[in-house]
């Protein structure tokens, strides 16, 4: 089988969890599908199952360290604060957050189960948001920086990071 033949069947067997190549074409653009095809003759036909485990499982390792970077990272924000200035170790203060440009204050919560409990309907936002649209909404409103690219790296990596801290806990997604 020709590796472009096993990259089909590759899309073929992710057309199960996506909806089809056509679907994938449309969310990706021309460029960047070609590019995902590469990765799968890499990951799907280079590679023996092993070293395919060991692979995804450094590149999930990486993105997790870099995550937990990004969630102590001061560069994220303008006004010196962190995501672990209001969350240390992914808790909480247990304090309240002054809301910029108002009187009101609401406390701080946990992020132990936040990720569990996401897409939610969040005021500010006035819709229902991802996790990834939570941390700007708290990189913009608290630490007084740029909302990240939810495409980025880095917004992938701290949801990535702030989902671990909601390892072991059911989903509670309701209305």
């Amino acid at each position: 089988m020709s590796r472009r033949v096993g990259a089909v069947f590759g899309c073929v067997l992710t057309a199960s969890l996506v909806s089809g190549c056509g679907m994938m074409a449309g969310m990706m653009g021309m460029g960047d599908l070609m590019s995902s095809m590469e990765n799968m003759d890499k990951v799907m036909m280079d590679m023996s199952m092993e070293e395919r485990q060991a692979h995804m499982m450094n590149k999930q390792g990486e993105a997790l360290a870099y995550g937990g970077q990004l969630f102590k990272d001061r560069s994220l924000g303008s006004n010196g604060q962190t995501c672990s200035s209001c969350h240390p170790g992914g808790g909480t203060t247990g304090g309240e957050a002054q809301i910029p440009m108002t009187e009101m204050k609401i406390p701080v919560p946990s992020l132990v189960g936040a990720a569990a409990k996401f897409p939610k309907f969040k005021v500010p936002n006035n819709e229902v948001i991802t996790l990834s649209q939570m941390d700007n909404n708290c990189i913009k409103m608290f630490m007084q920086g740029k909302a990240l690219d939810l495409k980025s790296k880095e917004s992938i990596a701290l949801a990535m990071y702030v989902s671990s801290l909601s390892n072991g806990e059911q989903v509670q997604v309701s209305p």
